[in-house]
């Protein structure tokens, strides 16, 4: 099987791409503003539709992971044009070389910001900051051209996505808990400026891997949404104190947790409903947890 990854380079893309080839798989990893003599990347820029429409290859699988992270899309207009401009190119890229079979990478704040209750895919949306508006341009795309084309789209949603950093560009220390790893390191502090008890559902980049792995074998005739989570929760102060004790009993190191807010008073109760990769055989690794992923983190700091 060939797979096409856009987004490559990108912290989810590298990932994808290491799972997959290592399955034997042909991984075709797509990348814009590729040097000369570079075989190792496919030249492929979303927002360059002259040079997308020059562009010829063979896949079975594209997962378009090359949308809009939340730092982009805090620029309006850069957002937008990545994720929906982009999106719309790489799905008219997809059609005319006849790739039936598209992955599209949202987020799972497509639901709200802070999440009450019960999530399943037929959920209302409340999309409540530009990073979601983003990536709910993006599905309406996938619909669109899995509706009208005889191409089949699906639409992921992952939670709090983590684990093991692979590209040596990788800049998104502001994410939990890799923002907790690297203060750590740095000064043996965690500050936490609210209350810590905003709860947050983690899934580990192994995880991801495996959910794509499970939707590419069963893939759905119709246009479709995933969520993408652990099914738990877990605070911030939790995540922090995980943190402070991998320090301590991997490296014999004291850290000390500050927290320096007020806010919220009370955790957000929430549960994601992941029936529907279950129900294509996706189980969760006992063996990849939060202590040991937060470990490969800290190797990564560390080196």
């Amino acid at each position: 099987m060939k797979i096409l990854v856009t987004g490559s380079t990108g912290f989810i893309g590298s990932y994808l791409c290491e799972y997959f080839a290592a399955k034997g798989m042909q991984v075709i990893k797509g990348k814009r503003n590729v040097l000369d003599g570079d075989n190792s990347f496919f030249d492929l820029d979303v927002l360059n539709i002259d040079s997308l429409q020059n562009k010829q290859v063979e896949a079975d699988v594209l997962i378009h992971t090359a949308t809009a992270n939340d730092i982009l899309s805090k620029n309006i207009l850069n957002g937008l044009e990545l994720s929906g401009i982009g999106t719309k190119n790489i799905l008219e890229f997809a059609l005319k070389n006849s790739i039936k079979k598209i992955i599209v990478f949202s987020t799972l704040q497509v639901y709200g910001s802070e999440l009450n209750g019960e999530y399943n895919e037929n959920h209302p949306l409340n999309f409540q900051n530009d990073y979601a508006v983003n990536h709910i341009l993006a599905e309406m795309y996938a619909e669109k051209y899995s509706r009208e084309n005889n191409i089949q789209c699906v639409s992921v949603r992952p939670s709090n996505v983590y684990g093991k950093i692979l590209q040596k560009s990788f800049n998104r220390w502001s994410l939990v808990p890799g923002c907790f790893c690297k203060e750590a390191l740095e000064s043996n502090t965690i500050t936490i400026k609210s209350s810590g008890l905003q709860m947050r559902d983690f899934v580990s980049l192994h995880e991801v891997a495996c959910s794509i792995e499970k939707i590419i074998e069963n893939f759905p005739d119709q246009y479709e949404c995933f969520n993408i989570a652990s099914g738990k929760t877990v605070s911030m102060l939790q995540i922090a104190e995980i943190v402070q004790n991998v320090f301590s009993k991997k490296f014999n190191k004291l850290i000390k947790i500050n927290v320096e807010g007020k806010f919220p008073e009370k955790s957000n109760i929430f549960k994601i409903d992941i029936n529907k990769l279950t129900n294509l055989g996706f189980t969760p690794n006992e063996n990849i947890t939060l202590e040991t992923e937060i470990e490969q983190i800290i190797n990564y700091l560390k080196n």
